[in-house]
């Protein structure tokens, strides 16, 4: 998601309190999208280092969405 777009979007829809994890392509840019929101008002944020081929490689799961182009 990008970063400009991921405060609004969780205001949306996730409440303060919900525990959030984020990962971006360096640990840079998950650490800023922690800040923002942490900043704005989530307790329970997360941040990923290594993103997500640490998060594999420790065995963790991960759910993979299959999209179709229909023409």
């Amino acid at each position: 998601m990008p970063m400009n777009e991921l405060v609004e979007r969780a205001l949306s829809s996730l409440e303060l309190m919900r525990d959030i994890y984020v990962y971006g392509d360096t640990d840079e840019e998950s650490a800023a999208a922690a800040t923002k929101l942490r900043q704005a008002g989530y307790l329970n944020v997360s941040e990923l280092k290594g993103g997500l081929p640490a998060w594999k490689a420790f065995g963790y799961p991960v759910d993979t969405v299959v999209t179709a182009t229909v023409f």
